[in-house]
């Protein structure tokens, strides 16, 4: 299960406490670092395939479940096209549909990974968090 990072949390209180917009979410992979990013990383420590057609995914905010305290969305694919992505160690969630510029809310290592993403393969991923 993904972990919320300091930005994430400090951005839910906000959202919760302030009435501050939420705005939309969005998923991406990232091949470094090859371990899971501490709690205080941010979108500038993650680096994310630059060619074969990646771009991070819009997680629509019906396609959310939330059973107690554990929120599940559907499965996304990431699918490379036309190069490798090589190692993928994780996925995060976060504010912006590119760059660095907004807030990473939560991130997760593959426990099975990484994997060795080629030409026309994909990554399918299942964001799931807890509140705690």
């Amino acid at each position: 299960m993904a972990k919320f990072c300091d930005e994430g949390e400090n951005w839910a209180a906000n959202v919760l406490f302030k009435a501050q917009a939420r705005g939309s979410l969005y998923l991406g992979l990232y091949t470094a670092p090859t371990s899971e990013p501490a709690e205080s990383a941010a979108l500038t420590d993650l680096t994310e395939p630059s060619t074969g057609g990646y771009a991070r995914v819009q997680l629509a905010d019906g396609d959310w479940t939330v059973v107690l305290s554990v929120a599940t969305h559907i499965q996304k694919s990431l699918a490379a096209s036309g190069a490798a992505w090589g190692n993928v160690y994780g996925y995060f969630i976060c504010s912006v549909v590119s760059g660095t510029a907004g807030i990473l809310h939560a991130v997760e290592q593959f426990t099975d990974g990484p994997y060795n993403v080629p030409d026309g393969g994909s990554v399918k991923v299942t964001p799931k968090m807890t509140v705690s």
